[in-house]
């Protein structure tokens, strides 16, 4: 009987003091978001379509995911540019620093834009070796990023034409 009020006893004492702690941080969640002032925010309009997803990296080393993103991103003020975009369809723009490394400055009293998703284009670059024609693939978006695309089973193909005369066709190879 003893042991039975003494579990009760703590089970009341635990019960308190965790309704105690709740009501701790309920208070310390109030007070943080009352206290935090509306921080100014810039404007980053996107220029493209069917984007899934876009993950910006800002100079600072702070990275936005944004799913899905819409035409008009509110976004604190900074220099950014995109890290990743996944359209739909599933095709994939990684930027690694690489040729497409413009920043984007977003400031609170201007709108800044970003090229960047649909429609897509594919581009064809032809380079002669003596009898050899070498063909490569790209498919580009909107602000010039390539897209690697998403169903690899039907890879873009290809014909050669010398006038009205096929001469040569084929499929392009990954990688």
């Amino acid at each position: 009987m003893i042991h039975a009020q003494i579990n009760k006893c703590r089970f009341i004492a635990w019960f308190v003091f965790v309704l105690f702690c709740m009501g701790g941080v309920v208070g310390l969640c109030n007070a943080t978001e009352t206290s935090v002032q509306n921080p100014s925010t810039g404007v980053l309009k996107l220029e493209g379509t069917d984007l899934d997803y876009l993950v910006l990296h800002r100079k600072d080393g702070h990275t936005e995911r944004i799913t899905p993103p819409g035409q008009i991103i509110e976004l604190p003020p900074g220099e950014y540019r995109f890290e990743q975009v996944r359209l739909k369809g599933n095709y994939t723009c990684l930027n690694m620093g690489g040729a497409r490394s413009d920043w984007v400055t977003v400031a609170a009293d201007k709108p800044a834009t970003l090229k960047v998703g649909g429609p897509l284009v594919p581009t064809i670059k032809v380079q002669r070796q003596g009898r050899i024609l070498q063909l490569s693939y790209d498919l580009r978006g909107v602000g010039g990023e390539t897209y690697m695309g998403g169903d690899r089973s039907k890879p873009p193909t290809f014909a050669v034409y010398r006038g009205q005369k096929k001469i040569a066709s084929g499929k392009f190879e990954y990688g």
